[in-house]
């Protein structure tokens, strides 16, 4: 019936069924969380800021080529829905004048590019020394992700909310049939999934703050700590990095703004917690105080519209992007492993991995789906070739 199933219906499994679809491959997704389940916590995709700001180590890293595609991409997307995305101003503030060797791989392609230095006449966000300036893509993160759902399936591609209970149950699903390839974007659930189990993922827990603030225009970063991880056993002395702060304007007529600024590595709590919240409240503040509108006096005075918390899906050594060949029934006890019926016992079966992209998913989402495209077609000629 299908040539391939897309396992997970994120930004990433989105992006890469349409791409598939635009190269004639017959494709269905199955996922638990679909694209219209907005305020599920069972994915990542809702709950992003979300923007285009590059975490690509270098211009070698796989991530940017990833990046740089979907950067030149979203251009499409903001034509056809300018409520959905928009290029904005980003003004990355920081404390520590950088060298030649700190230059950002990506300053050659994106829109007016600047360094700047604060003056007295045209004093820089928050007071700060130094900023890169360039104008970026924002994306209205939930919208979005429901947007790509729509556009799948008024493409004829289904998306089966299922549950798998194993990799290999994916390659003869009822409701789907026989198939010889799998894509898996399933994020966080490559941790657990069978099959799969990668002990290198992990979640990176992110927290923001929803408010509006309809004087806010631009994208404002102060994220020098962002990374960092905390560590119980670090040298006292040593002089941590500033937390990190960062503001993205949604898309849209309500005038929200996205506040953040939290990463933590391994904690799957999904609560919100206030005094993380307060703190990236007066952050934020700092750099913007426009935040708080035209009488705000304080971080007190921005109207907040929600507490929201998501799970990033990272991996050690970053993202996974690899086909793999391998034969269904090895995995666990092939005797009770649903989906496995006699027919395909050690059937040769490809499959291609795309996830662990952390907070990277908006992106760098449409040069993965390229990428992912790219080994999913090479898999399947060679399949082909074969039966000839």
């Amino acid at each position: 019936m299908y040539d391939a199933v897309v396992v997970g219906s994120g930004v990433v499994g989105l992006s890469i069924a349409l791409e598939l679809h635009s190269r004639g491959i017959k494709t269905a997704i199955v996922a638990r969380d679909t694209a219209e389940d907005s305020t599920s916590i069972g994915f990542a995709s809702p709950w992003a800021g979300c923007n285009w700001f590059s975490f690509a180590n270098g211009s070698s890293d796989p991530a940017a080529e990833w990046d740089r595609i979907t950067y030149h991409g979203l251009g499409k997307v903001a034509a056809e829905r300018p409520d959905l995305c928009k290029k904005v101003p980003v003004w990355n503030v920081y404390e520590r004048k950088k060298g030649p060797e700190d230059a950002l791989w990506y300053k050659d392609f994106v829109t007016n590019y600047k360094d700047l230095e604060s003056t007295r006449s045209h004093p820089l966000p928050g007071n700060k020394p130094y900023a890169n300036y360039f104008e970026t893509w924002i994306l209205h993160a939930p919208n979005y992700t429901r947007y790509l759902g729509e556009k799948v399936k008024s493409l004829g591609i289904p998306i089966i909310r299922h549950r798998l209970s194993s990799i290999d149950e994916a390659y003869n699903l009822p409701s789907t049939g026989r198939v010889s390839l799998v894509i898996n974007a399933t994020g966080l659930g490559s941790k657990s999934l069978v099959g799969v189990e990668d002990d290198k993922v992990y979640p990176a827990r992110g927290q923001t703050v929803l408010v509006k603030a309809p004087l806010v225009k631009d994208c404002i970063f102060h994220v020098e700590g962002f990374f960092a991880e905390t560590d119980d056993d670090k040298d006292e002395t040593a002089k941590a990095p500033p937390q990190a702060a960062y503001m993205i304007p949604r898309p849209g007529p309500e005038g929200h703004v996205v506040l953040g600024g939290h990463y933590r590595v391994g904690d799957w709590s999904t609560n919100a917690d206030l005094k993380e919240a307060e703190r990236i409240l007066q952050d934020c503040y700092n750099l913007c105080p426009q935040l708080a509108g035209p009488n705000g006096k304080s971080w007190k005075d921005i109207e907040v519209v929600s507490h929201n918390v998501g799970l990033r899906p990272a991996r050690e050594g970053g993202a996974r992007l690899e086909l793999e060949e391998r034969r269904i029934g090895q995995v666990g006890s092939k005797d009770i492993i649903p989906g496995i019926v006699n027919s395909s016992k050690g059937r040769q079966v490809g499959i291609v991995h795309a996830y662990g992209v952390g907070g990277a998913g908006f992106q760098n989402s449409l040069g993965l789906a390229e990428k992912a495209s790219d080994l999913a077609v090479k898999y399947l000629s060679k399949q082909t070739k074969a039966k000839l």
